[in-house]
């Protein structure tokens, strides 16, 4: 299993990294450059591609080393995943040896014993790149090597640089590294890296989507303690934000956006679940609060512009200036994308990530806990999590009481129960009867979805009134968008009404 973490360099800084104090004090041998020319085939439909892994045959001086790679699983900067290694002869790869190592039920090993894979594998792209490699021992005792690369991927006519930072451990714990890596952005500008080499010979040569992603479902070991649950539950959460970066930076799709953001929501609510016992710094609480914060006014105008004028001006009469106002609206959408792409680009957001990678790794909550709390840390996580749902279930019961007549103030703080709940449901669902979950959670999610249109309504209703205020020829568009807006919001009232009732009569699935 590979592990290490991978940043962006800004700037043709190499020799300047290299060069650092900090380096050579942690230095355990003097600094090697190799030129490495690495080849990755696949076959004319992207056989590799499709599986989420590549094939690469990697040149240095007279020797040939075939890997094969899965995507694997990235957690902020940090990235883990399968690497299949052999030295072979030449530059084609060696498919018999490969075979060796990977079982023949699972999809690769499938596709590398197809009979005729070997003829149809060709060249797809090489990346050519100089690479200075350090052995480094960290302060801690772990073993690190760091490389600096500084080169191009190349497929046909067209390149792309390559300025990478990689420190891959080779004993000790990775959150170390995450530590090391932010004394280093101390001294040279670096952002995360988001993408593999393959990735970028890749998008070369192939038109991808970068596509939105949601949170992979949440396995909580049965016997496993509080602590574990958190860092699987903290670790989901990073996941889904760290894999919807991409889309935000690269992509125009909202959902991207969306998705990132529900992460970070999932995350901030886990950290609250947990706080009696798992205490996450200010410091970083406010930088997370921050991103979270960057994010949202993108995602509330794409969803006016995308979704809400455009239900609204359905059979809407000429003079209302129904284009002119989606027009404004789609504009202010697209600057509040690209002020959320550059957060999530900026120095400061790569400094978080590597920050909550440290801490997630570090378990520092464990101080100056006293004895009840050390035991409630490491006692069954199904006890944790039935007083949980307890309690959050009690608050949006107390805070939704008369749900259809309460103002608008009480409804959004029971909104905030209602979602808190419904990431409790899901973080801890694995842990009690499927079924019971499942049923509990359709309740949920029908009130939750429509305290959320509700949400997203009122939003709306802000933003049309700003629009129009700011440019008084929209104001009778932005007034009617607004008119249909109370219109729905005021037909929603008897199934907002049925879908309480129906939740109120729910059991917890305990």
């Amino acid at each position: 299993m590979e592990r290490e973490l991978k940043l962006e360099l800004l700037q043709d800084q190499a020799e300047g990294l290299i060069g650092l104090p900090l380096l050579s004090s942690c230095s355990v041998e003097p600094p090697h450059e190799d030129r490495l020319v690495s080849t990755y085939f696949d076959t004319p439909d992207l056989s590799f591609r499709r599986l989420h892994a590549s094939l690469r045959v990697r040149q240095a001086g007279e020797h040939f080393v075939q890997t094969l790679k899965t995507s694997g699983t990235q957690h902020g900067a940090l990235y883990e995943r399968e690497e299949f290694e052999s030295a072979i002869p030449g530059n084609t790869p060696d498919l018999g040896a490969l075979q060796d190592k990977l079982a023949e039920g699972t999809a690769l090993g499938t596709l590398l014993r197809e009979s005729d894979l070997a003829e149809r594998l060709k060249p797809i792209f090489v990346t050519d790149v100089r690479r200075t490699v350090l052995l480094l021992r960290l302060p801690q005792g772990d073993e690190v090597e760091l490389a600096v690369d500084h080169g191009v991927v190349r497929a046909n006519d067209i390149t792309e640089p390559i300025r990478e930072l990689e420190m891959e451990i080779q004993a000790g714990e990775p959150a170390h590294l995450s530590a090391f890596a932010l004394q280093l952005l101390d001294a040279v500008p670096m952002r995360l890296s988001r993408v593999s080499k393959g990735d970028r010979g890749y998008a070369l040569i192939a038109d991808e989507v970068n596509r939105a992603v949601r949170a992979e479902p949440l396995e909580l070991a049965e016997a496993g303690s509080t602590e574990a649950a958190f860092q699987c539950i903290a670790r989901n959460c990073l996941a889904q934000i760290s894999r919807n970066e991409r889309g935000v930076v690269n992509g125009s799709d909202p959902e991207s956006v969306h998705q990132m953001r529900v992460g970070l929501r999932r995350l901030r609510s886990a950290l609250d679940i947990f706080e009696p016992l798992i205490a996450c710094p200010p410091a970083l609480q406010s930088e997370l609060k921050w991103i979270t914060g960057a994010l949202g006014p993108a995602r509330d105008w794409e969803v006016l512009a995308n979704t809400t004028l455009r239900d609204a001006f359905k059979g809407a009469p000429q003079d209302m200036r129904a284009d002119a106002v989606l027009a404004a609206a789609k504009a202010t959408a697209a600057d509040a994308r690209q002020r959320a792409a550059q957060a999530v680009n900026a120095d400061r957001y790569t400094r978080v990530i590597l920050t909550l990678n440290h801490w997630l790794g570090g378990a520092d909550w464990r101080h100056g806990l006293d004895e009840a709390q050390r035991a409630a840390l490491t006692g069954p996580a199904s006890d944790f999590a039935l007083t949980t749902l307890r309690q959050r279930q009690r608050r949006l019961l107390k805070r939704g009481r008369g749900m259809a007549r309460i103002d608008e103030q009480r409804r959004h703080r029971a909104r905030i129960a209602a979602k808190k709940l419904r990431y409790a449901t899901e973080f801890f669902g694995s842990l009690f009867s499927a079924n019971k979950v499942r049923r509990y959670r359709r309740h949920l999610a029908r009130l939750q979805d429509d305290l959320g249109w509700r949400n997203d309504m009122a939003v709306a209703g802000t933003l049309l009134l700003r629009l129009g205020t700011e440019r008084q020829e929209l104001a009778v568009g932005c007034g009617y968008a607004r008119g249909y807006i109370a219109g729905c919001v005021s037909a929603d009232r008897q199934p907002l009404r049925r879908r309480w009732k129906r939740f109120k009569a729910a059991s917890l699935p305990v």
